[in-house]
């Protein structure tokens, strides 16, 4: 019987593991001095304080896309272990105050990720799960937010609004009749009011939210944009409560028309 070489494989299959342990733990000190205490956007703005992810970053737990000013993660800490890589942080809600962002805590959240145990690989699926600082956000977000991101200031976001109406076709539209008479203001005739996230009555947050929208001939909201925001996902509640509001429209020479409103 040849003792050494029994003596030399079980050294070999002792020491393998610790191997195995000090590269984990190697990427897990990495990605910790990436990203622990950084404050990223979670593609897609999932809702809940548990998500699954593959490895190719699409979403494997049951959750619904929330908005954006809820989807921020305060990276409190990486786990890299078989079979993957466990995420924890804080849930972060965006308020905005007098123009400027910033993030406050709603809650924690724990993000599973599949993962090849490299670090390449777990760089990549982590870079698919969230958003880079400097990727822009009008891809992924509704037309109603594409005027704000649009600009830097109230004036060019009222342009930007301006310019994206959508005009009449002109082959198939009416000209337009020349008159000086008044024009009526319209009148609200149902205005529920938005609903108030949990979110922000978690944090006691308040405020105005600023829409434009034009009111059409039929008393009906349309191109609904967000000027000023205040965040915590108070802003998607105004717009679905605009979006059920009745008019009485406005009225010139007795004929209903179309009008551009700022609602605060």
């Amino acid at each position: 019987m040849n003792l050494r070489g029994c003596f030399c494989m079980a050294l070999l299959l002792s020491f393998s593991p610790l191997r195995v342990r000090a590269q984990t733990d190697h990427l897990q000190d990495k990605l910790n001095s990436v990203y622990k205490g950084k404050t990223l956007l979670l593609r897609n703005s999932y809702s809940g304080d548990t998500l699954a992810y593959g490895s190719d970053g699409q979403l494997r737990s049951p959750s619904i896309q929330g908005p954006w000013t809820l989807g921020g993660v305060e990276i409190t800490g990486i786990v890299v272990a078989a079979p993957g890589i466990e995420i924890r942080g804080n849930r972060m809600g965006a308020v905005f105050e007098n123009g400027k962002l910033r993030f406050v805590k709603v809650g924690k959240l724990q993000i599973h990720l599949d993962s090849d145990p490299s670090e390449k690989a777990s760089e990549e699926a982590i870079r698919r799960i969230f958003l880079d600082s400097q990727e822009d956000l009008r891809p992924l977000l509704p037309d109603y937010w594409q005027s704000y991101l649009s600009g830097s200031d109230s004036k060019s976001r009222r342009a930007a609004w301006t310019s994206s109406i959508k005009k009449p076709d002109p082959a198939t539209s009416r000209p337009a009749q020349v008159s000086t008479g008044a024009v009526s203001a319209p009148r609200a005739i149902h205005s529920p009011d938005p609903k108030y996230t949990k979110e922000a009555a978690s944090r006691h947050i308040d405020g105005t939210s600023v829409l434009m929208v034009v009111l059409n001939s039929s008393g009906s909201a349309e191109n609904i944009a967000i000027l000023d925001p205040l965040g915590m996902g108070l802003d998607e509640q105004a717009v679905k409560a605009v979006q059920q509001w009745r008019f009485q429209p406005a009225m010139k020479n007795g004929q209903p028309i179309s009008v551009q409103i700022i609602f605060r």
